[in-house]
């Protein structure tokens, strides 16, 4: 089966079938404050300055830095949300249609229980090496943004490599997770080594999902800056395309997740779609 069959059957099964879109949709609004409250801190309060940061009385640093951890705790919360429980319900749904059944989120969810064993320590795995490697880079960018500009830009772009190659490497940890009756161990093996093996195609997805977020972060970063700007009808004018923004988000990673099932499905099983 090639890629481009691959892509042709993921998009002809989100045609065929929008409802795989609503869990997404409603992960992507739930993300709304972080996209945001997050620039808020960045452009209103200056948090990339030092100075700025050393300039604020103690209640306002108090206040700042407790409204940080709140929306740490939230985020937090949708990402696990996200991670261990819709995230692994997609391949279970495409799998769903492939045996011509009935997409069913309720039943997809509880096989996503009953797989939790083998699901939850799979995708653990992969969130500690992604928010260890979070916290060495923003510690190695704190730094760099005390040395200087080019040393802050380098830092960022061992950063970016540093996350692909993991997405890549991780690409179809939920597929294999969900769908093989294997145990952990042999989970990580089979997912690294399939994503190696089609790493041209996952690198494809995993830049489309850049692309996207970055669009969305850097339209919640404009409707904040008008707000500090004052310029209100600006403001408005720009939460239409946000939330067009963050339905697009959800069209994408709907899209991402069910491509990952479609795609294992039909190279490394040989399922064809309608067949």
């Amino acid at each position: 089966m090639s890629f481009a069959r691959v892509f042709v059957d993921s998009f002809t099964l989100l045609k065929k079938c929008p409802r795989f879109f609503i869990a997404k949709i409603l992960i992507s609004f739930l993300f709304l404050p972080l996209v945001v409250l997050f620039p808020m801190y960045v452009i209103e309060l200056n948090l990339l300055s030092v100075d700025a940061v050393s300039s604020m009385g103690q209640t306002a640093l108090i206040n700042t830095l407790v409204q940080v951890i709140l929306l740490f705790i939230y985020t937090l919360a949708i990402y696990v949300i996200d991670y261990f429980v819709v995230n692994p319900m997609y391949p279970m749904l495409v799998q769903q249609y492939y045996k011509k059944k009935d997409i069913d989120f309720r039943k997809a969810f509880k096989e996503v229980v009953h797989r939790f064993g083998t699901i939850f320590p799979s995708v653990l795995l992969f969130s500690v090496f992604l928010f260890a490697i979070l916290g060495i880079f923003a510690f190695i960018m704190l730094i760099a943004l005390l040395q200087g500009t080019a040393f802050f830009i380098i830092s960022i772009i061992l950063a970016i490599i540093s996350f692909t190659v993991l997405f890549m490497l991780f690409y179809l940890i939920y597929p294999i997770s969900s769908l093989e009756k294997i145990n952990f161990v042999k989970v990580i093996k089979m997912t690294i080594h399939s994503s190696l093996k089609h790493k041209s195609e996952v690198s494809k997805a995993v830049i489309i999902s850049y692309a996207v977020t970055l669009l969305s972060y850097l339209i919640g970063s404009i409707v904040v800056l008008s707000n500090t700007q004052g310029q209100s009808v600006l403001v408005v004018l720009l939460f239409v395309p946000l939330i067009l923004t963050r339905l697009l988000t959800a069209v994408f990673a709907t899209y991402l997740y069910v491509l990952n099932a479609v795609f294992y499905m039909g190279i490394e099983k040989g399922v064809f779609l309608g067949k």
